[in-house]
């Protein structure tokens, strides 16, 4: 259990947000269960929604087994919502135990049905050596065959900092998938949020230039040249930006790649070795960019039960999507590219 001093408290002001707060430090502000309900609007105070009037499917595993069967999703890698933001504390002492806490609380939920519901681990960055042992604990006694990170630096440090190495060193030895996830935030050191800003552009900013950042450190400052067997995937992010930021970085490193000395090969060539990118499931230009990219290196992700969501309907959007694609690639995106990256055991139907 998290100490009592620890524990992370919430507070509903008037207007309807709900604060978290851990030490006295707040990590989130925001309805939470408008954010956990697809179809909610933060633009509305009267509609907004408490946790407590959150989608069931969030917190109750049958009701998301349930939901999943309406969709027609036979597995589910799950990674969090208000988790997270405790990429904010500067404290290791919470963040080491609230992880702890959150991967057991996670684990008990996939127990529910361990064949169709598996766990990305919280790691609590802010102590790198723990975090890698929690990470090997989550994989070893949990099951969890993910972890998730976000871009954005954690205690001054980025994602490329050598004090993360025994995570990496971690994750490729137990095989653990590494899920890069952004989540808008002010709190956090956040691209974009120097400047004139609204919700609009900053989750769109965010999202998708915090991951391209955190996928040129990795490659540039050699983590993944360092760590042949890790694998990360970019979640959340759109995936259109994969095919023009490796082509990018390919042709910076024809000018600049001797500033990279740990960089063996060409970005992009370590992009098509060890990441993949999660296409939201209305984007148009999968089907064009998917053979640029690499088919086998697009999954996707449903975003469940968010808020911008896309439920139900996720699954049917995702197959008008990718329609003009052979049936061999649509079978890849739809789920034989995540069982890949994630290693999972065979499924079976939905119930």
């Amino acid at each position: 259990p998290v100490p009592e001093a620890h524990r992370p408290t919430i507070h509903r002001d008037r207007h309807g947000y709900e604060h978290v707060v851990v030490d006295g430090t707040e990590i989130l502000a925001v309805p939470i269960g408008t954010l956990a309900t697809p179809g909610g609007r933060f633009s509305d105070p009267d509609a907004f929604r408490s946790l407590e009037e959150a989608l069931p499917g969030g917190s109750d595993p049958k009701a998301r087994l349930e939901d999943m069967d309406v969709e027609g999703i036979d597995q589910a890698v799950l990674f969090p919502s208000v988790g997270l933001y405790f990429w904010a504390l500067d404290d290791p002492a919470p963040a080491v135990s609230i992880a702890r806490a959150y991967n057991d609380w996670l684990a008990s939920y996939c127990a529910d049905d361990p064949r169709r519901l598996f766990g990305a681990a919280m790691l609590p960055m802010q102590d790198p050596r723990a975090a890698a042992v929690e990470l090997r604990r989550a994989h070893d006694e949990l099951g969890f065959p993910a972890a998730f990170v976000r871009p954005n630096p954690c205690c001054g440090r980025s994602l490329s900092d050598a004090a993360y190495e025994p995570v990496w060193e971690a994750a490729e030895e137990t095989g653990t998938a590494i899920g890069v996830h952004e989540g808008s935030s002010v709190i956090l050191p956040t691209l974009g949020a120097d400047r004139p800003f609204n919700p609009l552009v900053l989750h769109a900013v965010s999202h998708s230039f915090e991951e391209m950042l955190a996928c040129a450190q990795l490659i540039a400052f050699g983590v993944l040249e360092r760590h042949p067997g890790l694998r990360v995937v970019f979640l959340e992010s759109g995936g259109g930006w994969a095919p023009f930021w490796t082509e990018r970085l390919d042709e910076q490193a024809e000018s600049f790649g001797d500033f990279c000395p740990d960089m063996k090969l060409k970005p992009s060539e370590y992009f098509a070795r060890q990441c993949w990118i999660s296409f939201e499931v209305e984007e148009r230009t999968l089907p064009l960019l998917a053979p640029v990219l690499g088919t086998g290196r697009v999954v996707w992700g449903s975003d469940y039960p968010h808020h911008d969501a896309t439920f139900p309907g996720a699954v049917d959007a995702l197959r008008r999507t990718i329609a003009p694609m052979a049936e061999k690639e649509r079978a890849l995106v739809l789920g034989a590219n995540a069982a890949e990256l994630y290693r999972l055991p065979p499924g079976r139907a939905p119930r």
